[in-house]
């Protein structure tokens, strides 16, 4: 969408594996959502809808993710100077472009993870929300580890938030500090510098930043996969039940856990990852 900015064409459907292998995950959960309206249901119709929705917003936020990371990191690919007073009128332009754009990729990283969360604690019936009226999708995460739920999936998202640990807590300063206090360009210059009033005001590291922005970016994607591939594979059951748990028609996972057990062992019917 955002490339025709740079007299470009729509990104390729092979441009960007990450993204195309996340969007291929929810293409098809939403097949296996369409597919259960005509058959055995595994949600009430209100629920169905609502998931069958907010799966449908995780391509176009995912889209506008990726659209900004990349006109972010082309206006940077213009900016040569490293103070503001040395650059000239279209060079300082296309800073601020860049800064624009790196600040919308950053607010939207983050609200791509918070929907995600808002998203498993509705589909697995968490009920984060009586622990924490506004949770983050890493609230979601340590509610899963902490319960049990869904083992297999809840580990190597851990796992992924681990690896991504450092990243993470880089774009999470910058955001909170672009929402709450000041631009997340001046932050360097807040939290660093020493100098004096007057002192000539130095660009911050963009080409660090553009690499943490990349690596939170794949995180995101993947873990988007991940989440996606595990709840189509264990959504339908051969007889259309419901095996991912959350109070259904069927029960709670608990409930399923028990009678898995009582049928020959405790991780009968689990999906695996």
């Amino acid at each position: 969408m955002l490339r025709t900015i740079f007299n470009e064409t729509k990104r390729s459907e092979r441009s960007d594996e990450r993204l195309e292998q996340a969007f291929t995950s929810i293409k098809r959960y939403l097949n296996v959502l369409q597919q259960s309206r005509h058959s055995s249901p595994s949600y009430s119709p209100k629920k169905l809808h609502r998931l069958y929705v907010w799966s449908q917003g995780f391509l176009d936020a995912l889209d506008e993710l990726e659209e900004s990371k990349y006109c972010a990191a082309r206006f940077a690919e213009r900016v040569k100077k490293s103070y503001l007073d040395e650059m000239q009128p279209e060079e300082l332009d296309d800073y601020r472009r860049y800064v624009y754009f790196y600040k919308n990729a950053l607010i939207r990283l983050f609200s791509v993870l918070d929907k995600l969360g808002y998203f498993l604690n509705d589909l697995f019936d968490l009920k984060t929300e009586t622990l924490k009226t506004h949770f983050s999708f890493f609230t979601v995460l340590r509610k899963m580890r902490e319960s049990g739920i869904h083992p297999a999936l809840q580990q190597k998202l851990y796992e992924l938030k681990t690896e991504a640990k450092q990243p993470l807590q880089v774009l999470r300063n910058q955001r909170n500090m672009e929402i709450h206090y000041v631009n997340v360009e001046m932050l360097d210059d807040l939290m660093l510098s020493h100098s004096n009033l007057g002192d000539r005001i130095q660009v911050e590291n963009i080409a660090d930043n553009l690499a943490q922005m990349d690596r939170g970016y794949e995180m995101v994607c993947i873990t988007m996969d991940l989440v996606f591939q595990y709840i189509s594979r264990g959504s339908i059951g051969e007889n259309g039940e419901e095996n991912h748990g959350g109070s259904t028609q069927n029960g709670s996972h608990h409930g399923q856990r028990e009678r898995a057990r009582q049928n020959g062992g405790v991780n009968a019917g689990q999906p695996r990852v």
